[in-house]
């Protein structure tokens, strides 16, 4: 697919994957054990992680690997995957868009989302940085377009801000393994509206909206993407439907 002309304004971040590994001055690459606060069952491991063709490809698999992170000792866990992060700085208000292809199978938690700026620095080593304060202020998480419990058909579009923000579950056109879609989240002081286009030729459909002071942040935040295997939103991985790929087209912040 060609790519899009990019969106009136000043693009700040922008990847179409053309080449044959990943931007490592756009992208940190995880190479450590998931998130265990969520019950997450799997190691995160680089080699999961591919480009090739003009796509990003992050691969789920069911293998044993051993991790640890800052804080955990190594273990051994029975499925990896993959999570990458933005690398440059984080930024304070924008139009942030994924054209993606979501995985499949059983157990498997895909999630495009951001995470507040002070998390930045430490979530390549450790998931749960010591003193942090998840979701005030800096600390916060915006899910743009977040899979639970094996629904392909269903995304969640939440904010913790300050308070954790519950589910907020949306119905897409499409099954999100069958096609690319474009997730967008417009973000501006005291807004953000979360959409998708399912590329059927009837443009974006609005999947959310919130507005109001204090429910939106006001604080600089980054892009975040990953494919979680278990935990809360992934449920109970069934070993026989892996390996699973996440494939991602491109990726664009606008402001």
């Amino acid at each position: 697919m060609i790519n899009p002309p990019a969106a009136v304004g000043n693009v700040i971040l922008f990847d179409d994957f053309l080449g044959s590994s990943i931007d490592t001055t756009k992208w940190s690459v995880f190479d450590r054990i998931s998130d265990q606060t969520n019950g997450e069952v799997n190691c995160l491991v680089p080699a999961n992680v591919t480009v090739s063709g003009g796509i990003l490809s992050g691969v789920s698999k069911f293998e044993d690997h051993t991790c640890g992170d800052s804080i955990q000792a190594p273990v051994l866990e029975h499925y990896t995957s993959w999570q990458i992060q933005q690398k440059t700085a984080p930024f304070l208000y924008g139009t942030v868009e994924v054209r993606a292809k979501e995985p499949g199978g059983t157990g498997i938690w895909p999630t495009i989302w951001m995470l507040g700026y002070q998390w930045q620095p430490s979530q390549p080593l450790t998931a749960n940085t010591p003193g942090h304060n998840w979701p005030v202020g800096g600390w916060c998480e915006v899910d743009i377009a977040e899979f639970w419990q094996n629904s392909r058909t269903t995304v969640n579009n939440t904010i913790h801000f300050n308070v954790a923000g519950g589910l907020h579950l949306a119905s897409l056109p499409f099954d999100a393994t069958t096609r690319y879609m474009v997730y967008r989240l417009q973000w501006a002081p005291n807004s953000m509206i979360f959409s998708v286009d399912a590329e059927d030729g009837a443009g974006y459909r609005t999947l959310r909206t919130v507005t109001g002071a204090g429910s939106v942040p006001d604080v600089a935040m980054y892009v975040v993407i990953n494919a979680a295997i278990g935990g809360t939103g992934g449920g109970t991985p069934n070993p026989t439907t892996f390996p699973q790929v996440f494939s991602v087209d491109w990726v664009r912040v606008t402001q």
